[in-house]
């Protein structure tokens, strides 16, 4: 069973009143139906830091340029504080650079651009946000675990059920369900298949080739030559989608 985390905090650090109403508007208008939200102002970087908020924001829309500085620098500032937020930069003002990416800086929307433009990157955002915060539901020999789809990193077949290797976890969960099982729940999300014993999370992978693929933090791992077709349309449409 997969599920969505149903509450969802959204921060919008700018300064010009109207262009934050509009934000409002847009975000009224692409929530997924049920979904609760909370939105928290902030004029300038101090206010946003000043806030018990900040740790727990879902969302971030931050302007580039705030009256009491630059926002990348505020951007550094808040990611050593909230990780897991899905950040977005608005502005008038320059282009993505190479600092951006490693901020991790989901978003780059021009507030230039065509309404119904702006309002495409926005519900891109919501849906990655949605993406994130998806729990997937296994089974232990006596009990259930929730796992953040986001999370896994990969999924390895063994002789009793399948092991879910996760991010920042190396021991990884010993889970009842066959890896089949599993690849038809959460192929939607993100998922592919490049061996009958394993499944990859197509996101963390940082390097491809038609006979192996590398994930983030280093696993290396062989795509069988009968799934390489497959794996590489799928792999196709995840990062052009």
């Amino acid at each position: 069973m997969i599920t969505d985390i149903k509450y969802c905090r959204i921060g919008i650090c700018e300064d010009d009143e109207r262009y934050r109403n509009y934000l409002v508007d847009v975000i009224r208008k692409n929530m997924e139906t049920g979904d609760d939200i909370g939105i928290y102002f902030f004029k300038d970087g101090k206010s946003l830091f000043s806030s018990q908020e900040k740790a727990k924001l879902d969302i971030l829309f931050m302007d580039v340029e705030l009256p009491d500085g630059n926002g990348n620098y505020f951007a550094k500032k808040f990611r050593r504080i909230n990780k897991k937020a899905v950040l977005c930069f608005c502005t008038n003002v320059g282009y993505p650079t190479s600092d951006t990416f490693k901020l991790d800086v989901y978003r780059y929307i021009r507030k230039d651009i065509r309404k119904e433009m702006i309002e495409k990157q926005i519900k891109e955002t919501l849906k990655e946000y949605q993406r994130k915060k998806r729990l997937g539901k296994f089974h232990l020999p006596e009990e259930e675990v929730s796992i953040y789809i986001s999370k896994i990193l990969y999924c390895e077949k063994q002789k009793r059920g399948t092991k879910i290797h996760l991010l920042e976890d190396e021991k990884g969960v010993l889970v009842t369900e066959h890896l089949e099982e599993i690849y038809v729940r959460i192929k939607q999300y993100g998922f592919g298949r490049p061996h009958d014993s394993y499944i990859v999370n197509l996101e963390h992978i940082i390097c491809i080739n038609r006979k192996r693929l590398t994930l983030i933090g280093g696993n290396e791992m062989t795509i069988a030559p009968r799934k390489w077709k497959n794996f590489k349309e799928d792999f196709k449409q995840y990062i052009t989608r």
